[in-house]
């Protein structure tokens, strides 16, 4: 007897409701029993594919075969579990007015279901990654979408008697900065925030999306320039440690969403102590070289190494740590000699201004864009060009991934670079690590399958 109601607990279900032709097939199922021929027919797809789906959907409950429309043993019918199928308020947070909390959903699934404690993740950042000591001043700048994350070191900090201060800055504020405050409002927020930098041990930053939206007006990018000059200043003088994260996160309940943010608590969830061996040994065994060459199916770069460090996703003793840290961690970040870098990138995808740029193709000489194509978005490149400034044809750095736990299947973009074994070249500033480039706009270009040569 088919129920009048399912729940959908499980987030190997919601991955099967995501794909469209199960999802459809289980709408039509409600309507009324079927057999595999007759969806065949009605889709158009082969029966051995809607036969698989079927399959599927059978081993996660949510449909079943109906034993009371029999065909002499010939045909099988199919019928769903129940006319209605809603997700689970155990998983997330009622809200009221049959709303249901989509983060409460996505927590649920990662403690539940894949048993991540999200909690004990963001306290080992504050301990093993930040070196947090109680009574140190932390900062931290977020937007929306990492809120989920800022929640959580909100609350370990607070266990830890760690002092966290939070500036919030979403897409709408930032937008009304860049295109509405007058330039006295732009100024004073810049002078506010360094005026706050000056208190603190630790600055976070964790605001992802400044990096989806241009500032255009000349007059705004001097200015933030010069606050931006401040600002390393202040860090230098205080002996400020700093860390960034780009990556985004979210809360819609698709498969890839999921999947993505699975993924990105799986990288922050790392023995730090052993990436960190990992990547300081790679850095030294790049040392000993002073020429690259970076190559795959199209691209031919050569350069001369003038710094190298390792991101290692925590703050560290070693002569190749980086400055800065990033997470996810695991990278090691080259800083090519001025003049030196030579040949062309060509690669699967560019990410700028939050947007892919597909098959980019550049030519770079004297570590310079003198050139540039790319099957779609080509106007993003030259949009990053002119918003970087007078160095924003020059490369910063060319790196490459070391943190195992990361895939380059269903992963957000802004994080896939740390993978291990994959390439990225990036434009913006380098002269927290020791160049002299000091571009304003960061947009990178991602090389999978890449082979690194020292000659």
């Amino acid at each position: 007897m088919i129920k009048n109601l399912q729940l959908i607990s499980k987030h190997s279900q919601i991955k099967e409701l995501g794909n469209s032709l199960k999802y459809g097939m289980l709408k039509e199922l409600i309507r009324g029993s079927a057999t595999c021929q007759q969806l065949s027919t009605l889709f158009s797809v082969s029966k051995q594919k809607i036969h698989y789906n079927l399959t599927k959907l059978c081993e996660e409950g949510l449909i079943e075969v109906d034993d009371s429309m029999a065909d002499n043993g010939k045909e099988v019918y199919y019928h769903a579990s129940a006319k209605n199928y809603v997700l689970d308020f155990a998983l997330g947070e009622h809200l009221g007015e049959d709303l249901i909390n989509g983060r409460g959903v996505i927590k649920n699934i990662l403690e539940g279901e894949y048993h991540l404690k999200l909690s004990d993740i963001a306290a080992k950042i504050l301990k093993d990654a930040l070196k947090l000591k109680p009574r140190e001043q932390l900062m931290v700048v977020t937007g929306k979408y990492n809120l989920p994350l800022v929640e959580k070191i909100i609350i370990e900090a607070g266990r830890m008697k760690v002092h966290c201060t939070v500036i919030y800055q979403d897409m709408d504020i930032l937008r009304a900065k860049y295109e509405e405050y007058s330039l006295a409002a732009f100024n004073a927020d810049y002078e506010h925030f360094n005026k706050l930098l000056k208190t603190q041990n630790l600055y976070l930053n964790l605001n992802g999306e400044s990096r989806y939206l241009e500032l255009k007006d000349p007059e705004k990018q001097r200015l933030r320039l010069r606050h931006f000059d401040k600002s390393r200043k202040i860090i230098q003088d205080k002996n400020i440690r700093v860390a960034v994260m780009p990556g985004l996160l979210n809360d819609t309940l698709s498969n890839m969403a999921i999947e993505s943010e699975l993924q990105f608590w799986k990288a922050l969830d790392i023995d730090y102590s052993e990436l960190c061996s990992k990547t300081v040994n790679l850095c030294h065994d790049f040392a000993q070289h002073q020429n690259l060459v970076l190559s795959n199916n199209g691209s031919a770069l050569h350069f001369e190494i003038q710094r190298i460090w390792a991101e290692c996703g925590s703050f560290g003793s070693s002569d190749y740590h980086s400055p800065v840290i990033n997470f996810p961690g695991g990278e090691i970040l080259i800083v090519p000699k001025a003049n030196s870098l030579n040949g062309t990138i060509s690669a699967d995808v560019a990410y700028i201004f939050g947007n892919k740029v597909s098959n980019p193709k550049i030519k770079l000489k004297d570590n310079e864009i003198v050139s540039f194509s790319a099957d779609d978005n080509l106007d993003l490149i030259e949009q990053a060009i002119d918003a970087g400034g007078a160095d924003g044809r020059k490369v910063a750095l060319v790196c490459m991934g070391t943190n195992d736990n990361i895939r380059l299947e269903n992963i957000d973009l802004s994080y896939k670079h740390k993978t291990d074994g994959l390439v990225t070249v990036y434009w913006g500033e380098n002269r927290t690590l020791g160049g002299e480039v000091c571009g304003t706009c960061e947009w990178f270009i991602q090389i999978d399958t890449p082979k690194l040569t020292f000659v």
